[in-house]
């Protein structure tokens, strides 16, 4: 059992910003926002769905150009080890999945919202990249942190990336609006409460991209 922690750095997180916003510029042909973030100095928890490599990217430059929060994200312990400079862009995950793994994840996930400070953390509860239009369904993660957090706004942030006439694709993204428990800590009823929300921007961007005039 391991976890590995982040060892974010400010000098490294803009000098991948800087990388990344290159690199959507140069990709894609436009990024739409739809939706603002919510109006705190405290911290939030995004979800995304999980389709595309862009995936690691867009959410960061949007966090630092857009939505000016400081972003950390879980991500799987064998790409941390692959790859460890994201960790200084505030990644963290572990090395198994057993059930220490996860209990440590989750604690750690626990104080990285607690920590203070306008900051984020990006989820994707998915966990695996899967097709852009497969139905959701969600590991239990997300709602643990949320149930163990219960007065951090859980934010649902829809990801569509399209071709649409142009040699270039666009990206889509569609801020849902916060969501809170509302007494509830049955993880069960919040991880499906979690993807109705997530589902129903997804649905409002493909009306937006596809319904006919």
């Amino acid at each position: 059992m391991m976890l590995i922690e982040d060892r974010r750095s400010a000098v490294l997180e803009r000098l991948y910003v800087a990388y990344g916003r290159r690199l959507v510029r140069r990709t894609f042909a436009r990024v739409h926002v739809d939706g603002g973030w919510p109006a705190t100095n405290g911290p939030s928890i995004a979800y995304i769905n999980h389709s595309a490599w862009w995936d690691a990217v867009v959410p960061f430059v949007l966090s630092h150009d857009s939505f000016r929060c400081e972003s950390y994200a879980l991500m799987e312990g064998a790409q941390l080890r692959k790859y460890p400079f994201f960790r200084h862009l505030g990644c963290f995950g572990a090395t198994t999945n057993g059930i220490g793994d996860a209990r440590a994840v989750l604690d750690y996930a626990v104080r990285v919202v607690r920590g203070g400070g306008r900051r984020t953390l990006w989820l994707c509860p998915q966990g695996a990249l899967l097709g852009a239009r497969v139905p959701l369904a969600f590991k239990s993660g997300l709602a643990r942190v949320a149930v163990a957090c219960p007065d951090v706004p859980v934010v649902p942030v829809a990801l569509r990336y399209e071709l649409r006439g142009t040699k270039r694709p666009e990206c889509f993204v569609r801020v849902g609006a916060p969501l809170t428990l509302d007494g509830i800590d049955d993880i069960r009823t919040l991880t499906r409460r979690f993807e109705g929300a997530l589902q129903a921007e997804l649905d409002a961007l493909d009306f937006r991209l596809f319904a006919r005039p």
